[in-house]
């Protein structure tokens, strides 16, 4: 373990005091977010670039930071593949959900669903939401703080406050404007922290030649693999099918990304952020992806992981950083504060979403007589509530040991119905609230009991082999359990049991990665099928805009029935806009 010095923590505090005045900034300046609006929607008046760059960095959190380059180092390159996978998100988004939720003004995003299917889908879908986000950013505080901890010697408890209380302060004075204006300071020092490491690693090796030559050599260099197999953990159709729909339900109906698109000034700055973010997390992931292969051939013969020098894969990049910069005063510091980025910009982006979830979806309906000005001192008191939850969260997450697994099993599979649901409401103009709930319940428990089994009987990998050749005073033996450690021992066969397996453990053994798509499936074939055996809805009866431009204009949609459709929004939603 390498300790960092005087000048890293510098750096580190220097980072995180810039961050907190960002909020301190937008507290004082102009209304001093004394309005809703402002507070959470910065009053509709933002720029589309420092709107699409926190777009990214919400999506990519210091679990992309740390765990995609560790995911390449591992399992090879396939993850390459997300970047033509946002192919989905680019044509979808922009032109199905943000003119909808543009149109009609929301603030939360499940305002939508209560004026579509009623009351009972909007708190279900808000439920499902803020559950995945309360766990998720407990997580996501604690895995980067371990990391750090177990490299670094960096305090667990410290890193935790540090980035909770950093957070919930700018969070809670500065409103949706801190949080973007941070986002866009943030993904900076993000992104530096990858390209120093790529440069570093390249110069080290002898050159980007040389890191491609060696992935090679060591079978990391399948970049296409086009097995239909639905078991293979990444292939050309999980990555592209699995991570296209997978961003499609994160980025077009979380809340936490929606909310940003409701802050552009016009609908078309709304759809050019929604079509360039949805492109530029694929750039940022491919970047990722490249630094995992440049890692590699910097360990090449010297696995790290196999010789104990870290315990799990995932703490890999903080340990490359002090090993390349460990002579360098500052650097380090600097580089670790990457990681604290992508923990701030994903917390901050959260905490401001729980808190606009809370306040639009439970406070404001019932207590429709508050004023505006109590209701923003409200909102900033819920956002200091979560920004404490977000911390006992993490130190709870320490606490839970095994269960952190569960967890982030559990919040993986929430986002598929929640696309699924939306997709009912905006494309199928026959689907009604009773064919909702039960498709949104139904891919619930089916992904979930999916989730389970693959706990019991984990999913059998085949990864390309790690050595330990080259590194100096090891025993011989150590260079054959790296090279079959990670190769998976036990292969697949046929028959009832598999090696120790029933069969339905193949089941169970279904790519990660297809989990969102099928339980979006899930979601609209059974909520179509419940709505036309329960008096579906009559398209006639819809207002117009509660339609994806798509389904107006789409053959499933006759003509007579487009010009049946009223084109104004009902009254009741102005109920539930600011």
């Amino acid at each position: 373990m390498a300790f960092l010095e005087v000048a890293d923590y510098v750096v580190l505090v220097v980072f995180l005091l810039l961050s907190a005045s960002i909020g301190l900034y937008h507290a004082l300046r102009g209304d001093r977010q004394r309005t809703a609006k402002e507070y959470l929607l910065a009053d509709r008046q933002m720029h589309p670039i420092p709107v699409t760059i926190s777009v990214v960095v919400s999506v990519l959190s210091a679990v992309t930071f740390l765990g995609i380059p560790a995911e390449v180092y591992i399992h090879g390159p396939q993850f390459w593949m997300s970047l033509p996978a946002k192919i989905f998100p680019m044509c979808i988004i922009p032109f199905s959900f943000v003119p909808v939720f543009y149109k009609l003004q929301v603030t939360s995003v499940y305002e939508y669903l209560e004026v579509r299917f009623g009351r009972t889908v909007r708190l279900l879908g808000m439920g499902t939401n803020f559950i995945h986000l309360v766990f998720y950013l407990g997580v996501a505080t604690y895995g980067p703080a371990l990391a750090l901890n177990a490299v670094t010697g960096l305090s667990l408890a410290g890193s935790i406050l540090a980035v909770g209380v950093v957070c919930t302060f700018y969070t809670s004075i500065g409103g949706i404007k801190a949080v973007l204006w941070a986002d866009v300071f943030q993904s900076i020092i993000f992104l530096a922290g990858f390209f120093i490491t790529i440069f570093a690693c390249s110069a080290h090796v002898g050159g980007f030649y040389e890191i491609f030559r060696i992935n090679s050599r060591d079978g990391r260099d399948t970049f296409f693999d086009f097995r239909l197999n639905p078991t293979i953990r990444h292939t050309f159709w999980s990555v592209f099918i699995g991570f296209g729909i997978s961003m499609t339900a994160y980025a077009g109906t979380n809340q936490i990304i929606v909310q940003r698109y409701m802050t552009c000034r016009t609908l078309k700055e709304a759809q050019w952020v929604a079509g360039a973010g949805s492109f530029f997390i694929g750039v940022v992931e491919v970047i990722a992806v490249l630094t995992g292969l440049c890692m590699y051939a910097y360990f090449a013969g010297c696995d790290p992981v196999s010789t104990g020098e870290v315990q799990r894969a995932d703490q890999l990049m903080a340990y490359v950083i002090l090993d390349l910069f460990q002579h360098l005063p500052g650097m380090a510091g600097f580089l670790i504060s990457a990681v604290f980025s992508a923990s701030l910009s994903t917390i901050s982006s959260g905490v401001n979403s729980l808190t606009t979830l809370v306040g639009q979806d439970i406070i404001k309906p019932f207590f429709p007589q508050l004023t505006d000005f109590r209701f923003t001192i409200s909102l900033k008191l819920i956002a200091v509530f979560f920004g404490i939850c977000t911390i006992v969260m993490a130190f709870l997450a320490s606490v839970l040991g095994g269960l952190l697994s569960l967890t982030l099993t559990i919040v993986g599979i929430l986002n598929g119905p929640i696309l699924g649901i939306f997709s009912l409401g905006v494309y199928f103009p026959w689907a009604n609230s009773k064919g909702a709930i039960a498709g949104m319940i139904s891919a619930l428990a089916i992904g979930g009991w999916l989730k389970i089994g693959a706990l019991v009987y984990p999913p059998i990998i085949d990864d390309p082999p790690l050595f330990v050749d080259k590194c100096p005073a090891l025993v011989s033996n150590v260079t054959e359990i790296a090279t079959t450690e990670f190769l998976g021992l036990v292969t697949e066969g046929t028959g009832v049991m598999l090696n120790g397996r029933p069969g339905i453990a193949r089941l169970y053994a279904l790519s990660y990665a297809y989990y969102s798509p099928l339980a979006c499936f899930i979601t609209i074939i059974v909520g179509l099928l419940v709505s036309f055996l329960t008096n579906p809805t009559d398209p006639s009866s819809l207002n117009r805009d509660l339609l994806s431009p798509i389904a107006k204009t789409c053959c499933s949609l006759p003509k007579e029935l487009q010009k049946e459709l009223p084109s104004e929004v009902p009254n009741q939603t102005e109920n539930t806009t600011l």
